[in-house]
């Protein structure tokens, strides 16, 4: 909703004279924004702890949004920005993997940003975009760079870690300093340049230029990404990361109105090998369908010591973060494996939306630890009104090893059964 709008052109023609050498119309507009999610989680089993006397968990989380965003528009421009604070905490037990133990809390500036852009296009089309600042940025579909989500707590390397808890929710998105040019020269071709800071611990700050193409019809996309470190702090070599870089090649088609295939393939040159990743799918959307049914199946591979860097989902349940249980808590998952997926989703009201995913997870290489299993997550999500949904989730989980045999679920490999319920506000 806007709170405040108004049209100011004498002032526009003094101040913006010497450029536009015209009379200029100015108009403002400030929106409020809140985007509040709270989390209620049990889980029978945990992960990667031995020492642990209560493998079943139950635990809260809260994650909140809240500020203004802003532009003026002037002549064939606009100017915007934003303040966003975030409030984290964990409640109860902690999550199932000891990310965090329920007594993190935080408040903070979260997000910001400053950027102009072109308006001379239709809707959202903007010639050139750039901005500066505190962001959630997302490059191509999240298989790298989907922000800078990882939220642990106090439970980590003695609380060093620590960055405000709400480990599943992960309000927290933004790299500490961004700086983005996107440049559209043609109508269906967007290149975009990015420069990002991480200044998460558990990320090892690391700092990274990325370069994107992506040119787009109605029924073909290609794209390419380049992305190199720059810097990182990693005193004690942990990683792979000095130097690292990512070469990846992207694309989609639609084969049918009704069925469309995604790829991607990344080569990873980094500090002491060469790896890689590579995913395809299929999503068919079932004609005729009175509940807008759609079945897909993705492959997705990534070699022993391919570091996924920063990858997330970009759109609800079912990305990057591959299993509820298997992708947030057992594994991880986005190296040394093969994943398949299988999923079915429909829609029997307009405002209700039902899912299902189906996961076999083989590690390729076991010397240190197996983490292979099977993972079947229902959910659905119920949209109570234009700012209210309602988000219920199960999920059972069995690996192929336990903690004892080179697993990481305890006390048993039995099936885990999982539960959460999501409820969600935004302004």
């Amino acid at each position: 909703m806007t709170l405040f709008k108004q049209t100011a052109t004498a002032l526009a023609c003094a101040f913006f004279l010497p450029m536009t050498q015209a009379t200029a119309q100015i108009d403002y507009e400030i929106q409020p924004y809140a985007d509040v999610m709270f989390g209620i989680f049990h889980s029978e089993k945990s992960y990667a702890n031995h020492d642990d006397n209560h493998p079943e968990k139950t635990w809260q989380e809260l994650g909140a949004k809240y500020g203004f965003k802003a532009s003026a528009s002037f002549d064939q421009h606009a100017v915007y920005g934003s303040a966003i604070a975030i409030s984290s905490a964990t409640y109860a037990d902690g999550d199932a993997a000891h990310f965090t133990n329920g007594h993190e809390r935080k408040t903070d500036l979260g997000e910001w940003s400053l950027g102009i852009k072109d308006t001379t296009a239709q809707q959202d089309f903007s010639r050139y975009n750039l901005a500066i600042g505190r962001q959630n940025i997302i490059v191509g579909d999240g298989f790298m760079v989907a922000g800078d989500a990882v939220n642990l707590g106090e439970s980590v390397a003695d609380g060093t870690l620590d960055r405000g808890g709400a480990y599943y929710l992960a309000p927290r998105k933004a790299f500490d300093f961004t700086t983005v040019l996107q440049y559209r020269p043609l109508d269906k071709l967007t290149t975009s340049l990015y420069y990002l800071k991480s200044d998460n611990k558990a990320q090892y700050s690391t700092e990274m230029f990325v370069g994107d193409g992506i040119y787009q019809t109605e029924k073909f996309g290609l794209g390419t990404t380049y992305l190199e470190v720059l810097d990182l702090d990693d005193a004690f070599h942990e990683t792979n990361r000095e130097h690292l870089k990512n070469y990846a090649l992207r694309g989609n088609y639609a084969l049918s109105p009704h069925l469309q295939i995604k790829s991607e393939v990344v080569y990873q040159d980094n500090a002491q090998s060469h790896e890689n990743a590579a995913y395809v799918a299929l999503n068919y959307q079932l004609p005729d369908s009175a509940y807008q049914s759609t079945i897909g199946y993705r492959f997705s591979h990534y070699s022993e010591d391919y570091d996924p860097m920063f990858y997330g989902n970009t759109v609800g349940i079912g990305g990057w973060v591959q299993g509820e249980v298997a992708g947030n808590y057992a594994g991880p998952n986005n190296r040394n494996s093969n994943i398949h997926q299988l999923s079915f989703s429909m829609s029997p009201k307009q405002n209700l939306m039902l899912g299902a995913f189906a996961y076999k997870f083989d590690t390729i290489k076991e010397t240190q630890q197996n983490l292979s299993g099977y993972e079947l997550d229902f959910y659905s999500v119920w949209s109570l009104n234009p700012h209210i949904n309602v988000i219920p989730l199960i999920g059972f989980y069995k690996p192929k090893k336990d903690i004892q045999t080179g697993g990481s679920q305890y006390p048993n490999k039995q099936w885990n059964t999982y539960t959460q319920l999501l409820l969600q506000y935004s302004y």
